[in-house]
C-alpha cells in the first residue's frame, strides 16, 4: 500500500472515520484474443460520510480503480476533503451493491467486462442478502401459532 493512501486511514474506530470499502469487483482477465490486451483487476471503493454526521444509506463517494486496491482508494481519496481519515468495512457494513450500481448508472466509460464485473458483484451481494435473511430472521412466533392453533387455523 502506498505511503500516501496509508496515511489516510485507520486502523481503530472512529465517529470522525469515513467508512470505506474496497472489494474487487472485476478479476484479472486472460485477454482478448488478437488484440493482446489484458483487463486487469478492477475494485470498487466506496465512502459514507462520518458516522458523527448520523447514519448514511447513500455513500459520499464512489470510484472504480485498477489493478489494485490501493488505486481505486487514491482514486476515492481525490473526491474526498483532504483531513478525511478511512475506516476500513466490510460488505457487511455498508451496502456495497449500491455502491455499485452507482458505478454503473454514471460511468460512460465502462468497458462490457467492467459492467459485467460491477453486475455479478451486485447479484453476489443480493444473494448475500437473500441468504442472511433467511438464516437470520423467521415469521416464527409460538404465541401466536398457538393462538391459531387454538382458533382452528391449520399451520402454514
Amino acid at each position: 500500500m502506498s505511503a500516501r493512501v496509508a496515511a489516510r486511514l485507520v486502523s481503530r474506530f472512529d465517529v470522525d472515520a469515513w467508512p470505506a470499502l474496497c472489494v474487487r469487483v472485476v478479476s484479472a482477465g486472460p485477454g482478448h484474443p488478437g488484440t493482446g490486451l489484458h483487463p486487469p483487476a478492477h475494485y470498487l471503493a466506496a465512502a459514507w460520510s462520518p458516522c458523527a454526521r448520523g447514519p448514511q444509506r447513500w455513500p459520499e463517494a464512489v470510484a472504480l480503480g485498477s489493478p489494485d486496491a490501493d488505486r481505486a482508494l487514491a482514486e476515492l481519496l481525490t473526491q474526498l476533503p483532504e483531513a478525511a481519515r478511512l475506516f476500513l468495512v466490510t460488505p457487511d457494513d455498508v451496502d456495497g451493491a449500491l455502491a455499485a450500481a452507482i458505478v454503473l448508472a454514471v460511468d460512460r466509460h465502462l468497458e462490457d467486462y467492467q459492467r459485467a464485473g460491477l453486475e455479478a458483484f451486485i447479484a453476489h451481494e443480493r444473494a448475500r442478502t437473500r441468504e442472511r435473511i433467511a438464516g437470520r430472521y423467521t415469521d416464527r412466533d409460538a404465541g401466536f401459532e398457538r393462538f391459531r392453533a387454538r382458533a382452528g387455523v391449520p399451520p402454514r
